[in-house]
């Protein structure tokens, strides 16, 4: 999926607003360019954050709204009480707890720290790309009332994403209740 078939892609599964009413469904932000080319990940996760960005806010109770002096930046630089230990993270947003949703530069993978089990690492996705197309798959299965077969979706683009502890099984039977 490109960029731009992402950005279509996930403000198509946002549904359609009233009119007279906004609420900013589908509203992308822009990273800062010159920490995108410093990230160590896939050029095509790059491209993603270059072309488009990500949308502001997603289900299940993300946020990537950080500001642009915080954004993609090393969590350590950020967060002056996390040790370096937690240098191989890049700040990408926020889960509805207050976790930070971060890029793994080790493997390039999406996660987050669980603050309230001492920043216990969460996996989410294998790669960003495969994250941009989970938020699409979570807002799809929002807008047809969880009709969709988002497990078996999921597990066919990223096995690992529905592994045991991943973040996404458990933020689907949330959102489904």
């Amino acid at each position: 999926m490109s960029p731009l078939e992402f950005q279509a892609r996930f403000r198509k599964a946002q549904g359609r607003v009233p009119d007279g009413v906004e609420l900013d469904l589908g509203k992308f932000r822009a990273f800062p360019r010159e920490r995108i080319d410093e990230l160590k990940i896939e050029e095509r996760g790059k491209a993603l954050l270059r072309e488009v960005g990500f949308p502001e806010d997603a289900a299940p109770f993300l946020s990537f709204s950080e500001k642009q002096d915080k954004a993609l930046k090393k969590l350590p630089s950020v967060f002056s009480f996390l040790g370096s230990e937690f240098g191989r993270y890049r700040l990408l947003g926020s889960n509805g707890s207050g976790d930070f949703v971060c890029i793994d530069e080790n493997d390039g993978s999406i996660v987050y720290l669980n603050h309230d089990s001492d920043m216990k690492r969460v996996f989410i996705n294998s790669s960003l790309p495969l994250f941009a197309e989970s938020l699409c798959l979570m807002a799809e299965a929002l807008q047809s009332g969880f009709t969709t077969d988002f497990a078996a979706a999921l597990a066919s683009i990223d096995p690992a994403a529905v592994g045991e502890g991943s973040m996404w099984p458990a933020a689907y039977a949330m959102m489904k209740e």
